[in-house]
């Protein structure tokens, strides 16, 4: 039998999978600007950490979405 959840549950999901991409991008980016300042490596780190973290983004939120569905 399917269960019927609120609005709120949904509501809810779609921020906490928005959080997860967004933060752990912006995380990337930070570690990334932070190691082209150790290695004086200007943009080249930044953007595999903004692609690192958009990589670790998604996969979180896959991990949180696969939770969702089991329940």
């Amino acid at each position: 039998m399917i269960k019927k959840r609120s609005p709120l549950h949904a509501l809810a999901l779609v921020g906490s999978l928005g959080m997860e991409v967004i933060l752990t991008t912006v995380g990337g980016a930070y570690l990334g600007k932070y190691l082209d300042t150790y290695f004086q490596t200007e943009p080249t780190l930044l953007i595999i950490g903004v692609f690192i973290g958009l990589t670790a983004g998604f996969v979180a939120a896959g991990y949180t979405l696969r939770a969702f569905i089991k329940d």
